[in-house]
């Protein structure tokens, strides 16, 4: 029934905005593997989009970053991908966010980043809500569609109480897993087969 359930493939679904991309448990990338990245864009000039799972080597605290949050409790800030580091970026489901960009499932990207920090400081209503991010993925022309066809990504959806409510260092595996098989087998395959 299952006769090619090693052969990691692609599933060949547009990785549309708002959509996820799933890393092939074959990928071994310092800055993709496992990774599970949140489409912002797919057009023909090139995509864009947020790594969900990733820390920095040393722990980063929004709390650092922005003034007047000492009376908050820390709200970490992840690794979004190699590019662009110096830039924040913040996916949410608070609609009252002015300038947000619609990402579907209820998500949202950015907006007014003071009226941000002031709900933050505000109110409780930001937890669970919200995920800061430094840096994102970025591919050129052409580039994205070459590694779907090498079978690099898998693409998928996900819900935001996935995002918010579950750590980060299980999204790749929840992910697979809430597929079905074959991908809930390759979540089982191991980061360093050497070690198995």
């Amino acid at each position: 029934m299952y006769e090619n359930i090693f052969q990691v493939k692609s599933n060949n679904i547009v990785p549309n905005k708002g959509r996820i991309l799933i890393a092939s448990p074959l990928l071994n990338d310092y800055h993709f593997s496992r990774s599970v990245i949140l489409m912002i864009n797919h057009e023909d000039k090139g995509d864009m989009g947020v790594v969900l799972n990733k820390d920095f080597r040393y722990h980063v605290a929004l709390n650092d970053l922005v003034k007047d949050l000492d009376n908050v409790p820390s709200i970490p800030v992840y690794k979004g991908g190699p590019v662009g580091r110096d830039t924040m970026f913040f996916i949410h489901d608070i609609e009252k966010i002015k300038d947000s960009l619609p990402l579907g499932n209820g998500l949202f990207m950015n907006g007014d980043f003071g009226q941000m920090i002031d709900c933050i400081k505000s109110e409780n209503t930001y937890i669970g809500r919200v995920r800061f991010y430094l840096g994102y993925a970025g591919w050129s022309e052409g580039q994205l569609q070459s590694e779907m066809k090498d079978n690099t990504w898998i693409v998928s959806e996900i819900s935001k109480e996935r995002l918010f409510n579950e750590s980060h260092r299980n999204l790749w595996q929840n992910s697979l897993n809430d597929m079905g098989e074959p991908y809930c087998t390759w979540a089982k395959y191991p980061a360093i087969p050497s070690m198995n």
